[in-house]
């Protein structure tokens, strides 16, 4: 029993570490990236170039822990103090306002600059604890299984990224999300001190015994060789897990179903099968889950419709396993899961021994980045289109076809065994060639682009109804305007921006006046520019290029309204950013239409946001909330700032009829005529939700998501 007590007291305070450094890991990412959010003007690019630091950061620590593992307990010990103590110097994590940009630097460059410079030092010891945690485990208890730390740390990752948006988040705003997490922080390293050096302590009374477990690891590493391909698939099996989870993030937010935090699940299963793959080698059975992965990427990869239509002609009616996009959503994230599932279960079957788990993870973490940086840097540079998902998923199924083939090697039966080869060759063979060009066509446009925004084209058809060509832009899988393009029909305001609709009646009412100022976020194909009269002013603001040039090259809207005398400016930039520089516009109305997609520009419905709308409006003016979104209730938030400013909010909506869809506006103002005209419309069917006024600091859209 005195043996086996402080034995299993080090592999709790371990597995505790393990748990709470992997918990602090993960939620400082969301943390800080929401804090930073606003001072950037809401950009996808602040999300992105977050999680470029933040994996490279994660290579960096393990590359700490790899090289320190190498020294003298003793001199670990020192420089992990040193280490430490140095990060308790930066706490509390939350950036001072001296750190808020200017507005004239590289927007990228300063980001990295604030990570670094607060929350750099304590997320790269955070980083190395995990192999650090295996590596005094090995120490303290010789001939005990690392792994499971692991797989506890994948755990406390996993409790981490749920908890976040459903605990932390909508109970307190950033900054005391900072002062809690660095308090944790904290706690964290002293535990860690704690360790470090009764791993010391421990070293020294081996030595005392004629043990030197230093020697013995190096004599290990000395001593074991390695063939290159190891190390190459301990790179290439987590890049190309780390492929398949950025790739399917990518394509079920943008081209299957624009729903928020959609990522949450994707990335929850990715940490999933690190658990399970890591806990225990029981659980990776090889056969079975590469099975389920070739079925499943057929099935995601268009084979439903092959399937359909077999049973129709043998049965006489279709089998639809994807009827609706929810089926679609599931069978992504399903074959999503079953690959990563092969990929750390094979990788899990690379492990080696404990003397060489820093190298292993150093390898792991490598693959992990550079997985995260083709898909976020790489592709949207030499892609059109989102295609590194079929891509991924073609190697994913290649991936799961030789480890079939392998298990089916190991069959005693020399017959059955290379019949089972055979036929596995044929049949998914096939399944990868039919793959390969059904996927991998892209559909004629006009023009298509992909840029660090997304992914951006314009198709062309023919209404018979009308007798007229029309064009549509469509950003994602979310579509921002359409023009007829015949003359009798081009300047007709159609979609979401009709005459009944909420912009429709407030440029209407505006339509005869001199001198009328017009602010619009967001350019789409241009399509409130009709409403544009000679002598009025309409200046958009839009954070695409390549919307501003799709625009202008496809689409009529802005050159007719100039060839009507009206005078139409063009700014590319964030326009919350914008607006705060600016002086005073003296607008009308100002349209925020910015809210159909995933990506919510929530730094647009802060208060301080509508701070900046209203000190560039006329004491009359209007502000248009375009907020039609069929998975968020975005009225609660809006008449909450319109409260808080003292203006009403009525709403006014529409329903579909031929090109005019239904759409939803909020319609901030103080203008009497205009709210006598225009009395608010209450759909019996709305939720009704309380929310709280949405600042910088504190917004969640959980609780707007519609039932």
């Amino acid at each position: 029993m005195s043996n086996t007590n402080p034995r299993v007291s080090i592999a709790v305070f371990l597995g505790s570490l393990s748990l709470v450094s992997a918990f602090l890991l993960f939620q400082i990412q969301p943390v800080i990236s929401k804090f930073i959010l606003p001072w950037f003007g809401g950009s996808p690019g602040v999300w992105t170039t977050c999680m470029v630091f933040f994996q490279v950061l994660l290579f960096g620590g393990y590359a700490y822990a790899h090289f320190l593992a190498r020294l003298a307990p003793r001199w670990q010990a020192v420089i992990h103090t040193l280490l430490i103590v140095g990060a308790f110097v930066l706490l509390p994590i939350s950036p001072a306002e001296t750190w808020k940009p200017t507005g004239n630097e590289d927007p990228a460059g300063k980001i990295l600059m604030i990570l670094l410079g607060t929350v750099g030092l304590p997320y790269f010891i955070l980083s190395s604890t995990s192999p650090l945690a295996q590596v005094w485990f090995t120490r303290a208890i010789p001939g005990g299984s690392p792994w499971r730390l692991y797989a506890l740390s994948n755990v406390g990752s996993l409790v981490a990224l749920i908890s976040y948006p459903f605990f932390f988040e909508p109970r307190m705003d950033v900054m005391a999300q900072t002062k809690l997490w660095s308090l944790g922080f904290v706690v964290f390293g002293l535990l860690s001190l704690l360790l470090a050096w009764h791993s010391n302590k421990k070293n020294v009374a081996d030595q005392s015994n004629e043990e030197d477990p230093t020697a013995k690891i190096t004599d290990l590493l000395v001593t074991e060789v390695l063939p290159w391909w190891r190390r190459g698939l301990w790179i290439f099996l987590p890049a190309l897990a780390s492929v398949m989870l950025l790739a399917t993030t990518n394509h079920v937010c943008q081209d299957v179903a624009v729903v928020p935090f959609m990522w949450v699940i994707p990335l929850s299963l990715y940490l999933l099968t690190f658990i399970i793959c890591f806990e225990h080698e029981r659980w990776y059975r090889r056969w079975l889950w590469a099975a389920l992965t070739l079925l499943a990427i057929f099935i995601t990869a268009g084979g439903n419709d092959l399937l359909g239509d077999a049973t129709k002609k043998m049965f006489g009616h279709r089998v639809d396993l994807i009827p609706n996009y929810r089926y679609e959503v599931t069978w992504c994230f399903s074959a999503m899961f079953l690959a990563c599932m092969v990929c750390h279960g094979e990788l899990g079957r690379l492990k080696p021994a404990p003397a060489r788990l820093t190298e292993f993870y150093l390898c792991m973490s490598a693959g992990g980045a550079i997985g995260g940086m083709l898909v976020s840097l790489v592709a949207p540079r030499v892609f059109v289109t989102f295609m590194e998902w079929p891509l991924g998923l073609i190697l994913c199924m290649i991936v799961a076809l030789v480890v079939c083939a392998s298990s089916a090697a190991q069959i005693r039966r020399r017959v059955l065994s290379l019949s089972l080869r055979a036929v596995l060759l044929v049949v998914v063979g096939s399944a990868l060639v039919w793959m390969a060009k059904t996927n991998m066509e892209i559909p004629d446009r006009l023009e298509r682009v992909r840029n660090f925004y997304g992914t951006v084209n314009v198709r062309e058809g023919y209404d018979s109804r009308i007798n007229s060509d029309f064009r549509i832009l469509t950003h994602g899988g979310t579509q921002h305007g359409m023009q007829n393009m015949a003359d009798a029909f081009k300047a007709d305001p159609i979609t979401y921006y009709g005459r009944k609709t909420g912009i429709g009646k407030a440029l209407d009412s505006l339509h005869d006046l001199p001198d009328v100022k017009v602010g619009v976020v967001g350019l789409g194909t241009g399509t409130v520019a009709c409403y544009a009269q000679k002598g009025q002013s309409y200046r958009f603001y839009e954070i695409n290029p390549e919307v501003v040039r799709l625009a202008r090259k496809y689409f009529t809207y802005i050159d007719d309204a100039e060839q009507r005398g009206a005078s139409v400016h063009m700014i590319v930039g964030d326009a919350r950013l914008t607006l705060e520089h600016e002086p005073d516009q003296q607008f009308d109305v100002i349209l925020l239409d910015a809210f159909s997609g995933d990506a919510i520009p929530m730094h647009l419905l802060t208060s301080e946001a509508f701070q900046i709308y209203r000190r560039h409006m006329k004491p009359n003016g209007i502000i248009a909330v375009h907020v039609t979104n069929s998975y968020l209730q975005l009225f609660p938030v809006v008449e909450k700032q319109a409260e808080a400013l003292g203006w009403s909010a009525p709403r006014i909506s529409t329903t579909k009829d031929g090109d005019h869809y239904s759409t939803d506006y909020s319609m901030v103002t103080q203008n009497q005529t205009f709210l006598q005209n225009n009395p608010t419309q209450i759909d019996p069917e709305d939720q009704v939700i309380d929310v709280p006024l949405w600042t910088d600091r504190y917004h969640n859209l959980f609780q707007i998501m519609k039932k």
